[in-house]
């Protein structure tokens, strides 16, 4: 694999330079100082992963990410910066970036992501080769030919050569409608396709067209372009009446949803406009109450906030309860569905850069297991799901998990904290001992650190301050011979009176009568 370092500070340029050489000695690895260099790098040798840091002289790395779109040079970008901000993230996956990784950066990332991008490489290449196969075999035969030309047409990528060729197609000079259908599991795609042409066939003539390949999540689709003189109510009714009785007879292989174009008054024309409109229309049977089939014009575009507010679900992870971590990121997420017009890519980009935040803020504590786990569900889970249902069951299973992983963590570096305070209160009883001055000491809020204390001891830090002095005057008092208002100072109390109070409350004598016991008891022995 060819891989291509970009950073403007020399030191992390060689460290990721020679900590690749270690991990990956089979791979060609350039580096470059700034992101001008890298563009003309880039345009040179083509390398299949660049890793890029983002605040760079003369063209920062959101730039030069932007740059690539902009030339329509697909390689895959690891953006790797010092700064742990939402911003960075969230304008490095709008650009297209393939992950996000923080400096310092960890042997195991490094070594992870460029696995990743290798599989990925390979998946690629092995669609590329199908592709090539299947161009060459339509080729061979008349329909496939045909197939392809319409494809080609409908996507806008068709010669001048070819749309002369489909001047001469007649019923393309009909009015009609564009229909995009999506079955998410299939065997035979051959049978799959005749019968689309065959149900849509009974609303008007129809020719469905395979789209060469498969989706990114694995299904099957096609398009149907279908004369009609117009888009009636009653045409609409019908059109439901047939998605439902696909759905029924391909149930048993998997959901078949359907998105209708607007109508056009030539179907030669207008065509690849309504083909895209049902491509987004389809994208909305995301949302399971669509019951699989919509019209574009049903569409509204949703006006809510881009953003959502994530901070009760990052809140509700400092906390003990799980399930008010999901209650707070399903109702984020509902607010931002915005009653099902909210666009699903939407959903799933703001779903997936939430995991990945909660991974940058808490990858000092989290496990490796538990920072894999918020990658792949935010990179690969989320943005292959298909409905709703499907992305709240990958959020609260990831959420689950790093909830769990948190809690351990905060547990443990709890009883770690416990044990420190106890033995600091050993240390510094004859001080004055606040449970602000501990809390302060030990980098608490006090509340928390109070109520920390209490839950897993049973005892609060007062409690554990007078434990701590009347065990140690009980010391004195039955060792060395001092006065009783020396063992008081010793102790930590000012006021002799009141440290005799606190001792006959804990011990149901006064410390003279205490002293007077011990004494009567060594002469009986």
């Amino acid at each position: 694999m060819r891989i291509l370092i970009v950073d403007d500070e020399p030191r992390h340029l060689r460290g990721m330079v020679n900590l690749i050489g270690r991990l990956r000695p089979e791979d060609q690895v350039v580096a470059v100082q700034d992101g001008l260099s890298a563009m003309e790098m880039v345009k040179a040798h083509r390398p299949e992963a660049i890793l890029t840091d983002i605040r760079m002289p003369g063209m920062d790395g959101l730039e030069f990410l932007e740059r690539l779109k902009l030339e329509g040079i697909r390689t895959k970008v690891v953006m790797v910066s010092a700064y742990n901000l939402f911003e960075y993230a969230q304008k490095a996956v709008h650009y297209g970036a393939y992950d996000y990784l923080l400096k310092p950066v960890e042997i195991d990332q490094v070594a992870d992501v460029l696995s990743r991008i290798d599989l990925l490489l390979t998946a690629e290449q092995r669609q590329r080769r199908e592709e090539e196969e299947m161009q060459h075999r339509l080729k061979l035969a008349s329909s496939a030919y045909l197939n392809r030309l319409m494809l080609s047409w409908l996507n806008g990528s068709a010669s001048l050569a070819e749309l002369a060729e489909l001047d001469g197609y007649d019923w393309l000079r009909e009015s009609g409608v564009a229909v995009y259908s999506e079955l998410n599991s299939c065997q035979d795609s051959g049978v799959f396709i005749r019968a689309l042409e065959q149900a849509w066939g009974r609303w008007g003539e129809a020719i469905t067209i395979p789209l060469s390949g498969m989706t990114e999540d694995g299904s099957l689709a096609a398009v149907t372009l279908i004369s009609l003189e117009a888009l009636t109510g009653d045409k609409r009714e019908e059109a439901r009446s047939i998605a439902r009785s696909l759905a029924a007879d391909w149930a048993h292989t998997g959901q078949l949803t359907h998105g209708i174009g607007p109508e056009c008054r030539s179907l030669r024309e207008e065509a690849p406009r309504s083909y895209l409109a049902a491509r987004t229309a389809n994208s909305y049977n995301f949302y399971d109450f669509r019951q699989g089939l919509l019209f574009s014009d049903e569409i509204r575009f949703s006006s809510r906030e881009a953003v959502p507010d994530w901070s009760k679900v990052y809140e509700a992870l400092k906390m003990d309860d799980a399930a008010l971590v999901l209650e707070a990121c399903v109702e984020a997420l509902c607010q931002l569905a915005d009653g099902g017009h909210a666009s699903p890519m939407l959903l799933k980009e703001q779903a997936s850069l939430m995991l990945l935040q909660i991974r940058s803020e808490h990858q000092d504590i989290l496990d490796k297991r538990a920072q894999q786990m918020l990658t792949g569900t935010a990179t690969m889970l989320i943005r292959s799901c298909r409905s709703y249902p499907e992305l709240v069951a990958h959020l609260g299973q990831a959420l689950r998990e790093a909830h769990l992983a948190l809690t351990v963590s905060r547990q443990d570096q709890g009883e770690s904290m416990i044990a420190e305070c106890l033995s600091w209160i050993q240390q510094h009883m004859k001080e004055e001992l606040t449970l602000e001055r501990a809390a302060e000491h030990f980098h608490f809020n006090p509340s928390y650190f109070s109520t920390l204390i209490k839950n897993r001891t049973g005892k609060t830090f007062s409690e554990h301050v007078t434990a701590a002095r009347m065990k140690r005057a009980k010391v004195l008092l039955a060792g060395e011979p001092l006065r009783i208002y020396e063992i008081s100072l010793e102790c930590g109390f000012q006021d002799t009176k009141y440290f005799c109070r606190v001792f006959k409350k804990y011990y149901g004598m006064s410390p003279k009568a205490y002293k007077h016991a011990l004494s009567q008891r060594k002469r009986e022995a």
